[in-house]
């Protein structure tokens, strides 16, 4: 809308804010509206504004992105098309490639998830965090020292939830990644639940990263209202404003705002103290858009108190503005005389005594206002309550707009989006498919040359039916016709019929088709990624490698897109993380569930935006870890691979060192399995060497008392035996029967002796080979009755013995299950 007050301020007006230091002059409201007037001058220029152009690309931009563009205005011209009477009519529909390519990239920046990450850094925390590291590595290197102390003293000298790192990189890694405190923790579930209830992993997330890649430019508004409750809304990039800066970030702007739309209701409930019921009809209700559609309510004095009013859900533009200041503040400091206590008070004396001293602070200070730029009414102004304030005491004096926005490769406040980006080869693109169009339309169909001289001449004889031939029809649909080659002077006959083929269309398509291709590799190299990537990646030949490298140069190329939603979000966590310990202090309940004011009150956090890990990341990390099941099954004795995959869609660095941690235990165990197998090896043959060694020693001496044995043995029987021969000779020499009746008992005695052995050794003889006979004739029994059987069923003797072996070794596995 334009403005029908023509400002008369400069940008002296704000050189004089900033040089005066004067606080109660600058809260002043007429002061406030001399600002609000400078803001409204720069954003109601003419059509050479910076505004003016901005919005007019931004429209552009929107327009390309969402597939509306008139191509029948940006096209008829070119093709010749803009006349009165045209003889072709072409469909002016947009190809949605613009579109698409957005499409494609908002949803795969949305796959990125990230979350806010504290961290302490005042003295105390970091003291802390060292004296934890100190513990953990003297836990790491004297774990063996401490276990043989616990044991000794039947005492757990460590907590059971103490973390004892493996070695070194394992350590390095929790230090930087998992050591945190309690308070961090906490502190950290605040700013993410305070992010996530207003939305921001999701619905707008999206609207911020496809306004990073349509117009180039993203912002955010966070404030805490008077419950301590934070909000964060999303700032519509054609409504923000801003003072010029050489930084995407805008570090180095004096003000910020935007442009937003209020209810009638809402101003009323808000600004109702200084502005009367009429002057909000008389001076602010005409410029609502709803007063325009319909019929003009004339003024009642009964809406001064009514409950509900025909026009309180009328919109109005209203100008929300924050400008930043460097104020200064004297103070006078007493010292008094009797019990030298301090006193400070603000102000400049007129007059220093011996026990006073005058100090001049300066103190960054944030003063916002309202302002309805089309009535030239100032609504608010002064100094913004609820000021977002660094929480590192060093830096207290410093504040921070509440306003954050990024606007990536600045250059004159002015940037190059996706869509101005590719415009141009888009434009080739779609002026290509409508000369296709163009083209298809005033295709010739096949056709033919027809000599009606020479079909005149065709005689097809005298018969009736000859008469209704009609030449043209059958030549359309057989493509055959007879003529004579000569008339009845002898004189040659043209062919009547030729067919004509139309080759010119063809060549102008593929011409057409190449200029589209080459367009399309255009659009590529501004694009700096192939858009069909997924495409091509379902193609055999293009291998999950390649894919990688693919999607890595894409996020090279528009990478720098999505970083904007991530800079700029992480300057609103910034400021969330503020508001929240302001909020917690001060007393506000609305966060006191998470933690109390006792565990922040003395902590100084920092605050950052962490990445979560992308799905091609944990789906690397999971197939390296398949790789290694199916390599080494038993790793799964060491590795729980759900817990891999779990640990890393938090932090991936984290789950590569357990995976890597867990492979170590497995190759040591391994390696210590290997050294006990050997040992027991080395163990079992020098066992067996001395067992060998023994058993030689017992086998020689078994040797030697065998062979004592034989001989005593041999000695006794030689002795027998020639006593025995003594004897005989001696029977036989002796005649006369006496000197046997002296000798026969010694020979009682010595006969069995020899005797008995013999006759047992008989016995056992004739025993053995009995029972080696009987066992054959059960054996050859045997073999009949399976050469029988083997005959009954038709098969061979080994056939049957193998099956009867089978029931055999079936049997006791039967009994086994029955058992």
């Amino acid at each position: 809308m334009d403005n029908q007050y023509s400002s008369t301020e400069s940008g002296q007006v704000l050189k004089d804010f900033q040089m005066s230091s004067d606080i109660k002059e600058k809260r002043e409201l007429s002061y406030g509206k001399k600002i609000a007037q400078y803001i409204s001058g720069t954003i109601s220029g003419s059509t050479t504004g910076y505004y003016f152009l901005r919005n007019n690309r931004f429209s552009i931009n929107r327009r390309w992105a969402s597939g509306k563009m008139d191509i029948q205005a940006m096209f008829q011209d070119r093709l010749e098309l803009n006349g009165k009477i045209n003889y072709i009519n072409l469909s002016y529909k947009c190809i949605m490639l613009v579109n698409t390519i957005i499409s494609r990239l908002v949803g795969r920046w949305m796959s990125q998830n990230e979350k806010i990450s504290i961290t302490a850094i005042d003295s105390l925390s970091v003291k802390e965090k060292n004296r934890q590291y100190e513990e953990a590595e003297y836990l790491m290197n004297d774990k063996e020292n401490v276990a043989a102390l616990e044991e000794a003293g039947g005492v757990n000298l460590v907590p059971p939830d103490q973390f004892i790192p493996e070695d070194k990189s394992e350590l390095e890694l929790w230090a930087s990644e998992e050591q945190r405190l309690p308070e961090e923790i906490l502190f950290e579930e605040g700013s993410n639940e305070a992010l996530e209830s207003c939305g921001w992993f999701d619905v707008l997330k999206e609207k911020m990263l496809h306004d990073s890649a349509e117009v180039g430019f993203v912002g955010t508004y966070t404030w805490m209202d008077k419950d301590g409750v934070i909000h964060v809304d999303w700032v519509k990039p054609e409504n923000a404003l801003y003072s010029f800066s050489e930084y995407p970030d805008f570090r180095d702007t004096t003000w910020r705002g935007q442009v937003i739309s209020i209810k009638i209701s809402a101003i009323r409930a808000r600004w109702g103290n200084i502005l009367t019921e009429k002057q909000i009809w008389e001076d602010i209700c005409p410029l609502a858009k709803e007063y325009q559609l319909g019929d003009k309510i004339r003024w009642n004095n009964d809406w001064t108190t009514s409950f509900m009013r025909p026009y309180d859900e009328w919109n109005v533009d209203i100008i929300h503005f924050q400008l930043r200041s460097l104020d200064k503040e004297p103070v006078t400091v007493t010292t008094t005389k009797k019990n030298k206590s301090t006193l400070i008070r603000k102000g400049t004396p007129t007059k220093l005594e011996d026990n006073q001293e005058y100090i001049e602070g300066s103190t960054w200070n944030i003063y916002e206002g309202y302002y309805v730029r089309t009535a030239d009414i100032m609504l608010q102004w002064g100094i913004k309550t609820n000021m977002i304030r660094p929480q590192d005491p060093k830096e207290i004096g410093n504040a921070e707009f509440s306003f954050s926005f990024y606007m990536y490769q600045n250059q004159d406040m002015r940037n190059l989006a996706l869509p101005e980006k590719i415009e141009a080869p888009v434009e080739m693109m779609i002026g290509t498919c409508l000369k296709m169009q163009q083209t298809i339309a005033k295709m010739r169909p096949t056709g033919a040359a027809i000599n009606w001289d020479a079909l005149q001449e065709i005689d097809f004889g005298l018969g009736d039916d000859n008469k209704t031939i009609n030449t043209k029809k059958l030549f359309d649909q057989t493509g055959d016709i007879y003529y004579r080659g000569r008339d009845a002077e002898g004189n040659p006959i043209p062919i009547p019929i030729t067919e004509l083929s139309n080759t010119g269309f063809l060549g102008q398509m593929q011409g057409l088709v190449q200029q589209y291709e080459f367009q399309y590799q255009v659009l590529k190299n501004e694009l700096g990624e192939d858009p069909n990537l997924i495409s091509q990646a379902a193609t055999p030949r293009v291998t999950s490698s390649n894919i990688q490298v693919s999607r890595q140069e894409a996020e090279f190329a528009t990478g720098y897109m999505r970083n904007a939603y991530v800079d700029c979000m992480e300057q609103t966590a910034k400021k969330v993380s503020c508001l929240l310990k302001t909020s917690v202090i001060f007393g506000a309940k609305a966060y006191r569930h998470i933690f109390k004011e006792k565990d922040i009150s003395n902590k100084v956090f920092s605050t950052e935006i962490k990445m979560l890990p992308t799905e091609a990341e944990i789906a690397e990390l999971q197939n390296m870890v398949n790789e290694a099941i199916a390599a080494t099954p038993d790793i799964v004795l060491y590795l729980d691979p759900f817990k891999v995959i779990r640990m890393a869609k938090q932090n991936v660095k984290k789950a590569e060192v357990y995976f890597r941690s867990c492979m170590k235990k497995m190759i040591q165990s391994k390696k210590d399995e290997a050294q006990q197998n050997s040992e027991m090896n080395a163990k079992a043959q020098q066992e067996s060497l001395q067992a060998k060694a023994q058993g030689d020693m017992q086998l020689e001496q078994m040797k030697a008392d065998i062979s004592m044995k034989t001989k005593d043995f041999d000695a006794t029987k030689t002795k027998e035996i020639e006593l025995l021969k003594g004897f005989m000779q001696v029977v036989a020499k002796d005649e006369s029967g006496q000197l046997i009746n002296t000798l026969m008992p010694a020979i009682q005695q010595l006969v069995p002796n020899i005797t008995i052995p013999l006759m047992q050794e008989n016995k056992q003889m004739v025993q053995g080979i009995q029972e080696q006979e009987k066992a054959e004739g059960e054996q050859a029994i045997q073999q009949q009755q399976i050469e029988e059987e083997a005959a009954k069923r038709g098969i061979s003797p080994e056939e049957l013995m193998q099956q009867l072996n089978q029931q055999q070794s079936q049997q006791p596995n039967q009994n086994q299950q029955a058992a």
